[in-house]
Order: structure tokens, then C-alpha cells, then sequence
């Protein structure tokens, strides 16, 4: 009588675990850049939604209003800006920096320009070219992943 040979031989396992080794080399780092621009992403989502509550908070103020002609402008902080309760973690799970979050609103030529700062635990957003923005889009506006 032949036995047979049940199971796997070493040369065939070692073939498998290189083979998902590759697999994980490649996968991985897709993965975590996948991540990574979901998280920019959010914060950036987060960025204008404060620009948009600072416009509806300019809005509903006259006195907010009257502050945004003058050359100083009406600076909205993340206090006020988070109200209700929206902003609590920036999308890195962690708080943002309440002392460097705010919004800047000022009305030039019957145009409401808003100048944002955001900080969060690892990133934050700055305009790239140093000014302002018009109306609630965030044109020029760059998501920077502090190291």
C-alpha cells in the first residue's frame, strides 16, 4: 500500500508568503494615502463649514456687520464659530487649536473676503498665497500635514 502525502511542501509555503509579502509592499502605502486624503479631505470639509457658519453668523449680526467694514474686520474665534457643538475633533481625532482657529471677515468693495486659520493636531490650512478669499470657497487654499 501507498501512503499519500497530505499538506503543503516547504518550497510551496515560502512561495505563498513572498507572494503576500509583495502583495502587502504594494497594498499598504495605497492604503494609507488613501487615508491620509480622506483625512485632508475632511479637514478641509471642516475649513469650509467654518467659513459658511462665519458667513452666517456676519449675516445675522448687524453689529458683526458694521465691524467687517472697518480695516480690522470682524474675527469670528473657533469659540464662536463652534457653537453647536460641530467642530469637537479635527479629522485626525484630536482637538483642534482653539487659540489658532478662527475666522477673519472683512467687506471690501461690497464683498466679504474671509481669511481662515484652522488648526488642527497635524495639519493645518493657510492660504498659499498669503490673502484673503472671496465669498465661501476656499481658492488658494492648501492643506499642510505638519511633521
Amino acid at each position: 500500500m501507498k501512503k499519500e502525502k497530505k499538506g503543503f511542501t516547504l518550497v510551496e509555503l515560502l512561495a505563498v508568503i513572498t507572494i503576500l509579502g509583495i502583495l502587502t509592499m504594494i497594498a499598504v502605502p495605497n492604503v494609507l494615502s488613501t487615508i491620509n486624503n480622506n483625512r485632508k479631505n475632511a479637514f478641509l470639509m471642516d475649513a469650509k463649514r467654518m467659513v459658511s457658519k462665519a458667513s452666517e453668523l456676519i449675516a445675522q449680526n448687524k453689529s458683526d456687520r458694521e465691524m467687517a467694514k472697518t480695516a480690522s474686520g470682524k474675527t469670528y474665534s473657533y469659540a464662536d464659530l463652534n457653537g453647536k457643538g460641530e467642530f469637537t475633533t479635527d479629522s485626525d481625532g484630536q482637538s483642534y487649536d482653539t487659540a489658532n482657529t478662527y475666522v477673519k471677515v472683512t467687506l471690501v468693495s461690497n464683498t466679504y473676503k474671509y481669511c481662515i486659520k484652522v488648526t488642527g493636531s497635524k495639519r493645518n490650512i493657510k492660504a498659499s498665497d498669503g490673502s484673503c478669499i472671496d465669498s465661501s470657497e476656499l481658492k488658494g487654499i492648501e492643506v499642510v500635514k505638519d511633521n
